[in-house]
């Protein structure tokens, strides 16, 4: 099963925290990336600071994402305003499509 999870971060001290655990946060991406198959910030123009997050996990479960989230240094030092979890089906036309990363 495919999940999206998209991440809105806080704006107060957000970029403290990015400056103090982007390299952790990177490695700790690295470590999942047999479940979490995209991952990457989000930004309103491609050179602004970014706003939040978006990952896509292959993974049974709600809770097995939830596990996955909760262990990231950007999670656990307060970065995220918010984090919406959920299901991601393949529209038709689509099932043969595999996720191509760069």
């Amino acid at each position: 099963m495919r999940w999206a999870a998209l991440f809105t971060d806080k704006t107060e001290g957000a970029a403290d925290i990015r400056a103090a655990h982007t390299g952790a946060h990177q490695a700790y991406l690295r470590k999942y990336k047999g479940q979490i198959l995209l991952a990457g910030a989000m930004r309103p123009e491609p050179d602004a600071t970014p706003v939040g997050g978006l990952w896509i996990f292959e993974a049974e479960t709600r809770a097995e994402v939830e596990k996955i989230i909760a262990e990231d240094p950007f999670q656990i030092h307060g970065l995220r305003a918010s984090t919406t979890i959920n299901a991601w089906g393949t529209a038709p036309g689509y099932e043969d499509v595999g996720i191509v990363t760069p």
